[in-house]
């Protein structure tokens, strides 16, 4: 029999209120052991959630002992627990609890964060825990970019990546719809059988608990049945036997049945300030390659090739670093965001301080002549410019489209990254 990893002890809750003394746990004795996947059910109100609560360190009994991984933890100080389930626990919520501005990387290299490991560290662990839950193309993501399931995974990738000895899911399926529940519990089981991993998944529904190995029935406080499944349910044939999804696949993921997901990803959200960022260096150094391409090869000044150089850079880098932040393409939208307020916002500038350097340069007898334009000569010029603006951003937007990565070329840069 392998060792106990969790031991309840004659633990008993109580809750002070208007009406009287609440008794939540009344004489609990419990004990799970290395590698078991429990189920504890039970109606609302019967007690489950203040017994994963303690479970969990986050509260502690009125009376009893509990112990976990042999270390008596229910006497031990706030700081004491935290520091406990830190260490030993992994939880996975109903609502996900990811934060919801970060992606799903740096939402799992969080508990890494708060144990101190360098960065490196944090991400090396954070994407193998996303590759473990079927999320390598998926570390880019925030929230909103994912489906219900897939955020379950996130966080269940952000309990698994400190390595405890004991998962503790509260209702896990309870925001998902049947596919997804039974993609999450096929997970779990997977996890429990390969990985050893010891799981207490709290559940009101009796379908979720067959899929665990022991079903722990709480009702009124007490454990009333406490039942051991030699052949539970298997989640993974239950997904195989149920109708294909309606869900269409758009090359990287399932387009959400909700208009306004669909929408978000047609869109694809905003884009990153480091990807322009990026696009200005690799200007310069185009630039800096047809300056050196006309002095050393032509021995003369094409200043066409060194346009061309620069924006065929910047395109190449915006293409690929852009689809290389958000794990996925550039959405045609993003990619006419991006030569819109390129050219707007940079290149404009640009222009603007070339003019003024050539004015202050150039001939004055060149100057007279631009002084005696007429105003229609003046309308047309700056016509001209509108049009040469627009011209550029078309084939900024033109050449974003060309450098753009497919679909399996950027999965195999993330999975290459993450080994």
């Amino acid at each position: 029999m392998p060792e106990a990893i969790v031991e309840l002890v004659h633990v008993s809750k109580d809750y002070s209120s208007g009406a009287g003394v609440v008794h939540a746990l009344r004489d609990v004795n419990l004990t799970i052991h290395e590698g078991e996947f429990v189920a504890i059910v039970g109606a609302s109100g019967s007690g489950k959630s203040t017994l994963m609560n303690i479970l969990g360190c986050l509260d502690r009994p009125t009376q009893g002992t509990y112990r976990l991984a042999k270390v008596d933890v229910g006497d031990r100080s706030n700081d004491g627990r935290a520091i406990v389930r830190n260490r030993l626990i992994g939880f996975i919520f109903q609502g996900f609890n990811l934060l919801p501005r970060t992606t799903a990387l740096e939402n799992c290299e969080l508990p890494l964060q708060y144990r101190g490991h360098p960065a490196a560290t944090r991400r090396e662990r954070a994407i193998a825990a996303l590759e473990q839950v079927g999320l390598g193309d998926r570390v880019h993501h925030t929230p909103n970019q994912l489906s219900g399931g897939q955020q379950q995974r996130v966080a269940i990738a952000r309990a698994l990546v400190t390595n405890p000895p004991l998962l503790l899911a509260d209702e896990p399926t309870g925001n998902l719809d049947t596919r997804t529940s039974l993609e999450v519990l096929a997970l779990l089981q997977r996890l429990n059988k390969e990985r050893g991993i010891t799981i207490a998944l709290v559940t009101h529904e009796h379908d979720i608990a067959a899929c665990a190995s022991r079903v722990i029935t709480v009702r009124d406080g007490r454990i009333v049945t406490d039942i051991r499944q030699d052949v539970p349910k298997s989640a993974a044939t239950a997904l195989e036997a149920l109708p294909p999804p309606q869900s269409v696949d758009m090359g990287l993921e399932a387009v959400a049945t909700d208009p306004r997901e669909r929408l978000r990803y047609r869109l694809g959200g905003p884009v990153s300030f480091v990807v322009y960022a990026a696009m200005v260096a690799a200007g310069a150094g185009g630039a800096l390659a047809g300056a050196l391409y006309n002095g050393v090869v032509l021995r003369q000044s094409v200043p066409l090739i060194v346009a061309l150089c620069t924006i065929t850079a910047e395109a190449w880098v915006g293409a690929r670093f852009g689809a290389r932040r958000q794990a996925r393409p550039l959405t045609p939208d993003q990619r006419g965001r991006i030569a819109l307020v390129y050219t707007c916002f940079v290149t404009l500038p640009i222009g603007a301080l070339a003019l003024w350097f050539f004015v202050n340069k150039v001939p004055l007898p060149l100057l007279d002549r631009v002084e005696h334009l007429s105003s229609s000569g003046v309308a047309l010029a700056l016509a001209s410019s509108v049009l040469g603006l627009a011209a550029l951003g078309l084939l900024r937007y033109l050449l974003l489209t060309l450098f753009a990565p497919s679909p399996h070329a950027t999965r195999r840069h993330l999975a290459s990254e993450s080994q």
